[in-house]
C-alpha cells in the first residue's frame, strides 16, 4: 500500500511541524497534539478525496498521495495545533500618593519651566529648562528647588525646547541628556530638532557644556505641534507625542540610533485624551519613560496617565494597553513631568516663576 505509506509519512511531517519557526507555539499537550496531527492527516486526505482502500486499490504512487495531502495537512494541523502565545497578564496599576510640594523653583532665571528629569548621575538632582525665548542652556536644581548651577550648551539657539528626557547614547554606561527643540505652535517648521550630550558632573557651579550633538527629525505627514519628548532607556528610540485640540495624538518614533541629517519618524502610536479611557485635558505637555523601561507616562495641563509596559514589549505595544490615571497637583500651566531615576514616584513642575516642585511618591 505505497499511497498508505504516503499518508503516514506525511503524518511524520505533521508532527514535525510542532517544531517550526514561524512564531507560533505549541499549546496543546503531547497526547492532544498526536491526536490533533492525526485527526489532521485524516481530514486533509478526506479532503483530497483519497482513503486508504481507494488508494490500494487505485494503486495511487506516493508523489500523487504527497501533492494531493500535503497542502491541506500541513494547514489543517497548524490550524487545529498552533496559536500565538498568550500575552503575560498586565500587572495591576501602580499606585501613586497625592501630590507634596518638595519646595519651589529658587532660581530667577527659570520663569518658564517646561521639562524635567532627574538626574542619573545624583540622587535629588533635578534638570529643568526654560520654554521658548531662552537660550541653549539647562539648571540643575535640588529636589527643594535650591539652584546648583546653569548649564550653557555650546549649540544652536533652540527655537522651541519643550522636554527633557534622559537616555542611553553612544557611550555605554553613560547617561545622556536629551532636550527636544520639538515645540511649533503655528506647525509651520519642516524638520526638528533634538539636542542630546552626557550628562555633566553637577558640583555647585555653573558650565559650558561641548561635545552636543543636534539631530534632525522629520515627520511624516507634515508639521506638528509637540511638547513630549521620550526616551526609551531600552531601545534609546526616541518618541514624540503630538499635542492637538482634539486630543487625538498620534505618537511618533525615531529609530535608534540617531545620524547627522534628516532621521525620519514613524506613527506607532495614536491616543485620544479627552475622552475614555483618557479623560480629562486634550492638550500634551509633556512625558517620560521610567529609567527601567517598564512605565511610560504622559500628561495634559490637568491629568496625567501611565501606561505599563512588560518584559521584551515595545512602547507602542504599551499604548495599546489600558492606562493608569496617576494624581495630578493642581498647577497654573503644569506642563514639565518626570518619574524619579529609581522609579521612586515622579515630579511635575508648573510654567511661571517660583513654581513648586510637586513629588507623588509611589506606594
Amino acid at each position: 500500500m505505497r499511497g498508505v505509506g504516503g499518508v503516514q509519512r506525511w503524518w511524520v511531517l505533521a508532527l514535525g511541524l510542532l517544531g517550526c519557526d514561524d512564531g507560533r507555539q505549541a499549546v496543546m499537550p503531547a497526547d492532544a497534539v498526536t491526536n490533533a496531527a492525526v485527526d489532521a492527516v485524516a481530514d486533509a486526505t478526506a479532503d483530497a478525496g483519497l482513503d486508504a482502500g481507494t488508494l490500494a486499490d487505485q494503486g495511487v504512487a506516493d508523489a500523487a498521495v504527497d501533492a494531493r495531502v500535503a497542502d491541506a495537512t500541513a494547514d489543517a494541523l497548524l490550524d487545529a495545533t498552533l496559536e500565538p502565545p498568550d500575552a503575560a497578564p498586565l500587572p495591576a496599576c501602580p499606585a501613586f500618593g497625592e501630590p507634596v510640594a518638595l519646595g519651589s523653583v529658587a532660581v530667577g532665571e527659570v520663569w518658564e519651566a517646561s521639562g524635567v528629569v532627574e538626574s542619573r548621575r545624583a540622587r535629588d538632582v533635578l534638570w529643568l529648562h526654560n520654554d521658548s525665548g531662552d537660550t541653549a542652556r539647562l539648571f540643575a536644581v535640588t529636589t527643594a528647588g535650591v539652584g546648583l548651577g546653569v548649564f550653557t550648551l555650546d549649540a544652536p539657539r533652540p527655537v522651541d525646547w519643550e522636554d527633557v528626557a534622559v537616555g542611553p547614547g553612544p557611550e555605554a554606561g553613560q547617561s545622556y541628556l536629551y532636550i527636544g527643540d520639538i515645540g511649533d505652535n503655528l506647525r509651520v517648521r519642516e524638520t526638528l530638532r533634538v539636542y542630546r550630550v552626557a550628562e555633566p558632573v553637577v558640583d555647585g557651579r555653573d558650565a559650558s557644556i561641548g561635545g552636543v550633538e543636534v539631530f534632525q527629525l522629520v515627520y511624516p505627514d507634515g508639521p506638528h505641534d509637540c511638547e513630549t519628548l521620550m526616551v526609551d532607556p531600552r531601545s534609546g528610540d526616541v518618541f514624540l507625542v503630538v499635542k492637538s485640540a482634539d486630543g487625538v495624538s498620534p505618537v511618533f518614533r525615531a529609530r535608534a540610533p540617531l545620524h547627522e541629517g534628516a532621521n525620519a519618524l514613524e506613527e506607532v502610536a495614536r491616543l485620544t485624551f479627552g475622552a475614555e479611557p483618557l479623560p480629562g485635558g486634550t492638550l500634551t505637555t509633556g512625558g517620560d519613560i521610567s529609567a527601567s523601561g517598564d512605565a511610560v507616562i504622559i500628561r495634559t495641563y490637568g491629568s496625567a496617565y501611565l501606561w505599563r509596559r512588560g518584559p521584551g514589549k515595545s512602547v507602542a505595544e504599551a499604548l495599546a494597553t489600558p492606562p493608569c490615571r496617576l494624581p495630578l497637583a493642581r498647577e497654573p500651566q503644569g506642563e514639565a513631568i518626570g518619574f524619579a531615576a529609581d522609579g521612586r514616584g515622579f515630579f511635575t513642575v508648573s510654567e511661571q516663576a517660583e513654581q513648586p516642585i510637586y513629588f507623588s511618591p509611589r506606594r
